[in-house]
This record gives structure tokens, sequence and C-alpha cells, in this order.
């Protein structure tokens, strides 16, 4: 384990002679630059970070992940089992940081999923929570609701006081500026009733819990009209799931032939959002091979059915997508979806 030490400021110079995911002449590291959506740029005054992959691993087979800001301070240090920088999978330790130098939070993985203790911290280095993540939990989706497994075990506002310790205590938790949860926890898990706001106080919750397992829940909107559920989060869903999904999409994209005269390979990742009526809209190009490969998988997936809309405490939400598609000029492929989250 590694320790914080409060106000300590990581700062890296600024790196020169950086290429767009190509190996620099040495061969030892790739340099990607990474927009604020997540997709690949190949310039540098577009990116919101660069990320820098070292091609040698240390004694473990790992290797080492450093990410920059734009002023060439320290984002994120870990380190991640493939030199795929598309790919990554983190293995141990993974450090962030905040723009202002901030150590934000500490976490430990194992084959890409979240094990150990997690601590997070605030902007002003006063440490927020730390939290145990059971051997069964999956990399956190931002959308699900992750507390199912996992334990908190310290919690305290952002002057310090202690809220929760040893996975005890009477908690408010600030959600955004508006919103907040409030209630208790027991061996670090929810107990009894809780109650907040959520959807910048649009909508308030009733929720009761049994050993952190959510046994009822009841929402009320503005018009006093309450929506009871027994799931706090659940996802949107392509109707017949997504490998009917992955099939349609190979039986129906079709290669632009400016793509096939310049036998493009690789990767098309499209993000859009799933709105409250299972309709998809808002699309957008994340990464793209070029020669009207990405508008083409525009296309296709607007000919898709509708999906069934995502719910968060028994109300429709909206749920933003990224869908990579896999073009190799024989037939595209689709991986499953990754990372979701309410926009």
């Amino acid at each position: 384990m590694k320790y914080f030490l409060p106000h300590l400021v990581r700062c890296a110079a600024y790196l020169l002679f950086l290429c767009f995911s190509t190996p620099l002449s040495a061969q030892e590291t790739i340099v990607t630059y990474i927009k604020k959506n997540g997709g690949n740029t190949p310039h540098k005054d577009s990116a919101a970070y660069t990320s820098i992959l070292r091609l040698l691993p240390n004694e473990s087979g790992l290797y080492e992940l450093n990410d920059y800001y734009a002023t060439g301070d320290l984002k994120r240090h870990g380190w991640v089992k493939t030199i795929d920088p598309r790919r990554l999978r983190f293995e141990g330790l993974v450090e962030t940081y905040y723009d202002n130098g901030i150590l934000e939070a500490t976490v430990y993985y194992a084959d890409d999923k979240l094990i150990d203790t997690a601590k997070r911290y605030y902007r002003n280095g006063v440490l927020r929570e730390s939290r145990v993540y059971l051997a069964s939990m999956e990399t956190p989706n931002e959308f699900l609701f992750t507390e199912m497994n996992s334990r908190l075990v310290y919690y305290a506002d952002s002057m310090g006081n202690v809220q929760v310790r040893d996975g005890n205590g009477e908690i408010e938790i600030a959600t955004n500026n508006t919103d907040i949860e409030r209630g208790n926890y027991t061996a670090g898990r929810r107990e009894g009733r809780w109650e907040g706001t959520f959807q910048k106080a649009k909508y308030r919750f009733e929720e009761w819990y049994e050993n952190g397992i959510l046994t009822k829940g009841m929402t009320t909107d503005s018009l006093g009209n309450q929506h009871t559920y027994q799931e706090r989060d659940i996802q949107p869903e392509y109707p017949g799931g997504i490998q009917k999904l992955r099939t349609f999409i190979a039986q129906n994209y079709r290669y632009p032939p400016r793509a096939i005269q310049a036998k493009v390979v690789g990767q098309v990742v499209i993000s859009f959002v799933v709105d409250k009526t299972g309709s998809v809209t808002d699309f957008e190009i994340v990464d793209d091979l070029g020669y009207g490969t990405g508008a083409v998988g525009i296309d296709v997936i607007k000919k898709a059915q509708d999906w069934i809309p995502g719910n968060q405490r028994g109300i429709p939400v909206r749920v933003k997508y990224s869908l990579p598609i896999r073009l190799n000029l024989a037939s595209p492929s689709l991986p499953p979806t990754r990372k979701s989250s309410s926009p």
C-alpha cells in the first residue's frame, strides 16, 4: 500500500517530440493524444491529455502508463498488462491526480478488476472515503450502482469531519451541487431507511436496505406521482441482447468504396445516447478510420431497433454508450459495448 502525503503536488516536465500512437525512435514508448470524449486525435493541440505507454515491461511483465494534462502535470500513473493503448488492462496500483496536482484516488486492480482498498480525496487533499472492493467486482460501470460489491470503511466531508468510521455511521453524501443522499452504514453496508434527491432535485426518493441490499424504493416526482422500484439502476438493453446487435451490425455494415480501395482495417468507435423512450440519438464519431467508415457506422446503428431504456430509481433516464465496431474487409465484428453513463 502507498500512503498519501497531503498537499503533495506531482508535476511533470513538458514532453518533446510526441507522436500520435507511434513508437518513438528508441522504440521505448507509444504516445497517444486523447480527446475529451475519449477518442484519439493526431493533434496535440486538440487533445485533453496525453497518454504515454512504455514498451519495456517491468519484472512482473507489466507496462508503465503515464497520462499528462495539457499543462504537463501528471493525470494518471499505473501499470497495464498489454501494450495496446486502445485496450488497456490495468494491474496493480493506479493513481490519479486532479489538475491542481493533488492526489485524487489510489485504486488497485487484478486483471482489470477492482480489488483491495480504494482511497479517494477531495481537491484540497482531505481524504474523502476508503472503500474495500470484493474479489467479484467487475471493472466499474459508471452508470451502475457499485456498492453491491464493495464496503465503505471511512467517509468524511471536505473539512475532515468524519461521518463513517470502521464501516459504521450516519452519512450525508453530496452527489453534485444540488443533490444529496443520507442514511446509515453498518459494517460497511447501507442499512435501514435512506432518503435524498437526484437529477438536480427534480425527484425525491426513499429507499430501504438490509445488509446493503435494496429491498424497496419509491421516487416522488415534482407532481407528487410515486414510482416504486426494486433495482436502483438499470442499464438500457438492446432487444434480444448484445449478440443480436452484433449480428445486425455484421449483416448491415457496408464498407465505403473508398475504404475498400484504401484497404482500411481497424476499429471505429461510435458514441450515442439511448434516450428515455429507447430511441438512439446524439451520435458522435469517437474514433474514425476515415474514408466514411465512421459515418457508415452511425447509419447502420440508426437502422437497428430501439432499445429498452435505462432507469434510475424507477425513472427512465438518458444513457450514453460507446460502441466499438471492428472492420477487417471481410465482415465487421462488434465486441461488447463499453462504458455507459448518464450524460
